[in-house]
């Protein structure tokens, strides 16, 4: 007669989820305080709001500007507009800050 291995094979799966359990109740509290997409997203801000935003939004001022002197048709609309982008551009940082920090 043939002797049926089934109970080793589930005293063996009831122990690897105990393992699995165990294991990630360990490091469930680890994995809550680092996140991999911090780093990287707070770099893309001080892209979008540090001296890459800065730079090119006195590129665009003295563009409008230079429109603006030379009599082109469209450049108040034009520098309204770029007025507008340097404001969001340069701000966008304090708006959410503020409102996240309430």
């Amino acid at each position: 007669m043939r002797r049926s291995f089934r109970p080793y094979r589930a005293q063996r799966e009831r122990a690897l989820h105990v393992v699995i359990v165990i294991t990630a109740l360990f490091f469930s509290p680890l994995a809550a305080h680092a996140s991999p997409f911090d780093n990287g997203i707070s770099n893309v801000s001080t892209l979008f709001t540090g001296t890459a935003a800065k730079a090119g939004s006195l590129i665009a001022v003295v563009l409008g500007g230079l429109g603006f002197a030379f009599g082109d048709p469209g450049a108040k609309k034009n520098l309204a507009g770029v007025a507008f982008g340097v404001g969001i551009a340069l701000m966008a940082a304090n708006v959410i800050s503020w409102l996240w920090s309430a």
